[in-house]
This record gives C-alpha cells, structure tokens and sequence, in this order.
C-alpha cells in the first residue's frame, strides 16, 4: 500500500473554498467532499488562517471554550459562594446584635450584670476561695 503524496492547494483555491463555507453556499464537510480536499481540518485551518490569526493552528478563543467555560463557570459558583457567605455574616452580626440587646435589657430589667468585665476573677477562683473562708 502506497502513501499518497501530500496535495498543496494555491492560496486562491484556499480563499474561494473559505468565502464558500462562510457565505453559508456549504458546510466544511461538503467543501471538503466537493472539493476532493483529503484533510480534514485543513478547512478548519484555512479559515482561522484567514481571519487574521496568526496561530492558525491552534484553536481560537471561540473554539478553545471548555477550559474557559470551566473557570467562568467556577467564578460563577465562587461567586454564589461568596454571596451566600454574605448573607450569613449578615445575618449573624444581626444575631449579635440581638444578643447583646437582650443582655443589655436583662441587666437593667433584672438589675444583675451578665457581661463579664475587663479583669473579672474566673467564678472557680472565687469558687476555691469562698470555700477556703
């Protein structure tokens, strides 16, 4: 069995067989199959060529979506997170706030203090010297 010998294409042939695919007249499998082109992404490579890509070969950004489309996506569900994080810091500065209202109402409903302050003895120390007198 003998390879056949690579087939060059002029640059005419290239832009008429690209203007075909773009104006809708074929898909780049029917240019291929009408055109006897054997590659199948020479196409492909010959419209990225003429876009003005300089890497042709290599998948445009168009192309080369599902990396992309995996960070957008993550950004996205880091995004959720931080928003649901969000809320629940709201939500508990919300709670503490509250609470520091009811122990502020307590202290002056039941005349007793609840905060601790600033130096307070630790309640076992006078626990141990209360049981020492």
């Amino acid at each position: 069995m003998e390879k056949e010998k690579p087939k060059y294409y002029s640059e005419s042939f290239k832009w008429e067989v690209v203007q075909d695919v773009l104006s809708g007249k074929y898909t780049k499998a029917e240019a291929r199959r009408i055109h006897s082109i054997r590659s199948k992404c020479a196409v492909l490579y010959w419209m990225r060529k003429f876009s003005g890509n300089k890497k042709y070969r290599q998948p445009s950004e168009f192309e080369a979506k599902p990396k992309t489309m995996e960070k957008r996506e993550l950004e996205k569900v880091n995004q959720s997170k931080i928003a649901e994080f969000e809320k629940a810091l709201e939500k508990e500065k919300q709670r503490a706030e509250i609470w520091k209202k009811m122990v502020e109402i307590a202290e002056e409903e039941y005349g007793i203090e609840i905060k601790k302050k600033y130096g307070a003895k630790q309640l076992s120390k006078l626990k141990k010297k209360a049981a020492e007198k």
